[in-house]
């Protein structure tokens, strides 16, 4: 195997007071960090709305980030946006609830960020922070007037339906009595006549201008609306004006199923109406869509809501996740050498995990699912380099059995010094290839394994070793006033006997 250095005799036991400085010094500053700062928990942990989005050209997260500023809602120094540079279209945007009611406002982000992306649509500035009055229903327009609550109405109680659910009624029926069920004009609004059947005082010009503010006329976004919601709005629109014949619902439903299909197979975005070529949707309905749909430059590939209740019981699984590890791997060193060996090796690595989230908590470095199972890989990782020099320990400890525990230690951690910096080498560079180029998805995976390799290489050689001696010495051994020389009693299990340097 190839050496680094030949026949090191660094006195890695007589430098442990250096050693003890470091370690204290990091776990301070990282406490102090974690008590003033805290941790930046992720979308995983602390509640809130993960969408992946993909767009017909490639942005910047920044391009992004003007964009979702253009909502007053979204507080956009709390959102995470992050590329993929194998998948330079795509974007994934992390944001927490809106809101203090964080269970009922948790979908409020998802719709906020989706009305602030409408600006890269063709309607453009018109439809930001908007929502398309054809395509919503009932309930929607209901959500969306308490959230702005024009009436100053929406902490009442009410019996029976509430009145913002009254007007949404009113303005579905409108829209779906409207030549073709579309609203071509938002303007239309201002000529209907709403009312509810509860004493709350109807201003209706007010009413009118937070309907206008809030909602547009639009289009429907073939690439954002899903199947149900494609052929929902064709079956009232009927382009084809097949509506009263028994085979209308069944066309609709095959053309908006097609339709979904071939925007699957163009990675979720349609460029064009007119690149649609498939069975079911035939020439003549895609130019009588035309009027009503259109082909948006980005679509939602995936979406995900976590509740700060799902939130919390992640970051404690988590945990339970980590001392399990912890526990599972100490009964296992104890069983196949001894306690003593087991606790220095665990108590090395929960080490190595303490500095990494102080670091974490220092840099502001987002903590997710992903770098959870960076520190569950760093707990096996470093347990690896750290059982190599202990087993050294051992067979030195069967061969040399008149020499100090102390100088046995020194000469283990040398003889591994070669393997334990090559092994650590080489997955450095691998996790600072994935940190530099790996975009902002595996960031926080990557920089976790890159602080922790470092660490973790560190601790392996200074810090659980001198452990395993200080305990040595507090049961009674004497390895602890030997310092490097001496002959004191030890033992360690080194396969079916017991090996005893006296």
């Amino acid at each position: 195997m190839v050496e680094l250095f030949k026949n090191p005799s660094i006195n890695w036991i007589g430098a442990k007071k250096y050693f003890i400085a470091i370690t204290i010094i990091l776990l301070v500053f990282g406490a102090i960090s974690v008590q003033f700062r805290g941790f930046n928990l992720g979308v995983d942990f602390s509640g809130g709305t993960v969408l992946t989005v993909r767009f017909n050209e490639p942005h910047s997260p920044e391009q992004i980030r003007s964009v979702l500023s253009s909502n007053s809602e979204i507080d956009t120094s709390k959102v995470t946006i992050q590329s993929d540079i194998a998948k330079p279209t795509e974007m994934l945007i992390r944001a927490p609830e809106l809101g203090n009611e964080a269970e009922k406002r948790i979908d409020e982000t998802k719709r906020a960020i989706i009305r602030a992306l409408q600006r890269l649509n063709p309607s453009g500035e018109d439809s930001a922070g908007k929502v398309n009055v054809n395509t919503i229903d009932a309930e929607g327009i209901e959500q969306e007037l308490r959230q702005f609550d024009p009436l100053g109405i929406d902490q009442q109680s009410f019996p029976g339906v509430h009145p913002y659910r009254q007007i949404g009624d009113q303005i579905v029926a409108l829209r779906d009595g409207a030549q073709h069920g579309f609203i071509r004009d938002i303007l239309t609004l201002q000529s209907a006549n709403f009312n509810t059947n509860t004493n709350v005082p109807l201003d209706q010009n007010k009413m009118k201008a937070a309907l206008l503010a809030r909602f547009y006329a639009g289009k429907i976004d073939l690439n954002l609306e899903g199947t149900t919601e494609i052929e929902n709005a064709l079956s009232r629109i009927d382009p084809l004006g097949i509506g009263g014949q028994a085979n209308a619902a069944d066309t609709y439903k095959k053309a908006a199923e097609a339709t979904s299909k071939y925007r699957t197979a163009r990675n979720g975005v349609i460029r064009d109406l007119s690149e649609i070529v498939v069975q079911d949707v035939s020439p003549d309905l895609l130019a009588k869509m035309d009027p009503f749909f259109f082909t948006g430059s980005w679509a939602i590939v995936s979406a995900d809501v976590v509740g700060p209740q799902v939130g919390q019981d992640l970051r404690n699984r988590a945990i339970y996740v980590t001392l399990a590890a912890l526990a599972g791997m100490l009964v296992y060193i104890a069983f196949r050498f001894q306690w003593i060996y087991g606790v220095a090796a665990v108590l090395a690595v929960f080490h190595d995990v303490m500095i990494t989230l102080g670091i974490f908590s220092i840099l502001r470095q987002e903590i997710d699912l992903t770098v959870v199972a960076a520190l569950l890989t760093l707990v096996g990782y470093s347990m690896n380099d750290t059982i190599v020099i202990f087993d050294r320990i051992r067979e030195n400890l069967r061969l040399r059995r008149r020499d100090s525990l102390v100088q046995i230690t020194n000469d283990a951690i040398n003889q591994t010094l070669s393997r334990t910096i090559i092994a650590a080498g080489l997955t450095f560079i691998s996790v600072v290839a994935i940190l530099l180029f790996g975009g902002e998805v595996l960031r926080g995976f990557s920089l976790a394994l890159t602080i922790g390799i470092i660490i973790g290489t560190y601790s392996s050689v200074a810090v659980a070793s001198p452990i395993m001696l200080w305990w040595q010495y507090l049961t009674g051994g004497t390895a602890g006033r030997n310092k490097l020389g001496g002959s004191p009693t030890v033992q360690a299990r080194t396969g079916n006997r017991t090996a005893v340097g006296v």
